[in-house]
């Protein structure tokens, strides 16, 4: 019998009572950058003009319905470089490190991209990685993608992308500190990775579509994984007003020799069975539900009544979307400081801002998760939990009382939680998820979680504030400090607020 979401979450839940130490095999640590030695590379070239919009504007306008421009190199430069960048280095214990514009669980990094082009000028047609640490493309199979493509998804041959991208996740990266639980790793920071890339889309006005269902076996194999090691957990397509590739060039040629061989990142990797049970389960494709339910009331017993949060009196962000995407770093040495109401209401206000691709006609939380908030010390709110309304932009109080402590020692006794000034909660009802869309809602929920993760990271930057997300705590006691029915729980907190310096570089 299959494993089911909520069968998984809750093995993988962690108990105080039953925690065993975990000593780290630091001879097996695993690369963090992926690379095809002997392949082709081809470099990207500069991006000449960078935009000056801020995010609350980025978010805010709309997708063209219809490709007005040509998608060049360029631009796919320019794609690529906001939606992963290396940001920074440091040396830390004898090894260079380097940051990221994209969060992850560990600094672990178990996502990977790559493109497929068609028609773009002076780029050949072919899959490529984008291989970060080189800043390039290289080349895994040369010719168009979307006849082999139209195998594994459903795609509308009469407007064509111009670029199919995969996002990937390599299992052992994340295993090799969070054993089995990793699996929540490698979707929450894969979401990290899909608001990047949908955020840069949406920056660059280029029309896309992001989709989480795909036959995985097929695309996998277009991309030549090793699938016992790495994944295909999300696909985006971007269309341009690009003439279409000619009848005969729509097939993709032989992958290089050796593909598969670079999705091993360690010489020695310990197999977690149960992270290949849960994504084994996960790769049936369900039916879409005649209806679908609303998450938010599917969590809690009651809430109180809606109260609206209006845009700010003026938006407070200091630094451009491109800056901030450079600047982005977990921070959480928080200071007991009001967060005033102005920087609140833009946090939630970017929060629940519309989807970030045309594809979807409603906000990110409600079907498959839902977003809390527990206010510590906010300018004009109480504190206590509250359950936002994305559609309303409203929140409603759940329990009032100042929470920030007790989740704190929930956080597997984190102290510096404590100082936020809010603590946002993304949530949902696993029994829900297995009713309605079996184990594949369980990725749904945990990409998507990921996603407005990563846009409150940008968000929170943009206004110098401290951010640091969280996906380890005593499962079950988070559920009881929440009063949380008996099926739902929550997936990932990422904690804000004032911090004592701002290190963004």
């Amino acid at each position: 019998m299959k494993l089911t979401a909520k069968e998984y979450h809750l093995r993988t839940s962690y108990d105080r009572r039953l925690m065993s130490g975990h000593v780290l095999d630091w001879a097996s640590q695993p690369k963090v950058f992926k690379t095809y030695p002997g392949l082709k590379t081809v470099p990207l070239p500069p991006v000449t003009e960078w935009g000056k919009a801020p995010l609350s504007q980025v978010l805010q306008e709309p997708i063209p319905a219809r490709p007005e421009t040509e998608i060049d190199r360029e631009r796919l430069a320019r794609i690529l470089r906001l939606a992963e960048a290396l940001t920074a280095k440091s040396r830390i214990g004898g090894a260079d490190f380097y940051f990221r514009s994209v969060a992850s669980a560990g600094a672990l990094y178990p996502f990977e991209l790559y493109v497929g082009t068609s028609n773009v000028p002076e780029l050949e047609d072919a899959l490529y990685h984008y291989t970060l640490s080189l800043d390039a493309l290289t080349v895994l199979r040369q010719g168009n993608i979307l006849a082999d493509l139209a195998q594994g998804i459903d795609l509308d041959m009469t407007a064509p992308p111009v670029l199919v991208f995969f996002l990937t996740s390599i299992f052992f990266r994340s295993s090799w500190k969070y054993r089995e639980r990793s699996y929540r790793y490698d979707l929450l920071d894969t979401g990290h990775l899909a608001e990047g890339l949908a955020l840069a889309l949406k920056e660059s006005g280029t029309p896309f579509r992001l989709q989480y269902d795909f036959d995985d076996r097929k695309v996998n194999e277009l991309l030549g994984l090793d699938e016992i090691r790495e994944v295909c957990l999300a696909v985006a397509f971007a269309f341009g007003n690009n003439s279409p590739s000619s009848a005969d060039a729509l097939h993709l040629g032989e992958p290089a020799e050796g593909l598969s061989a670079s999705s091993r990142v360690a010489a020695r990797e310990i197999d977690h069975p149960t992270v290949r049970e849960i994504h084994a389960a996960s790769s049936a494709l369900t039916p879409s539900a005649p209806s679908l339910p609303d998450m938010m009331d599917n969590l809690v017993p009651e809430r109180g009544e809606a109260r609206t949060i209006a845009p700010p009196a003026r938006w407070p962000e200091e630094m451009s979307y491109v800056e901030a995407v450079s600047r982005r770093r977990s921070m959480r040495n928080f200071m007991s400081r009001e967060l005033d109401a102005d920087r609140f209401a833009a946090l939630v206000r970017m929060l629940c801002a519309g989807p970030t691709d045309a594809a979807n006609a409603q906000p990110l939380a409600g079907t498959t998760i839902a977003v809390g908030i527990l206010v510590g010390n906010v300018e004009g709110v109480d504190p206590g939990f509250y359950l936002i309304d994305p559609e309303l932009c409203a929140i409603h109080l759940v329990r009032g009382s100042s929470l920030t402590g007790e989740m704190a020692r929930v956080c597997l006794e984190q102290e510096w939680l404590r100082n936020s000034a809010v603590e946002f909660l993304f949530l949902s009802n696993l029994g829900l998820l297995d009713r309605v869309w079996g184990p594949r809602g369980y990725r749904h929920a945990l990409l998507s979680a990921g996603r407005l993760g990563q846009r409150i990271y940008l968000a929170a930057t943009s206004m110098r504030l401290g951010c640091c997300g969280i996906g380890a705590y005593y499962d079950n006691e988070a559920a009881a400090l929440l009063r949380l029915t008996e099926e739902a729980r929550l997936l990932y907190l990422v904690a804000v607020g004032p911090v004592r310096k701002w290190t963004g570089a």
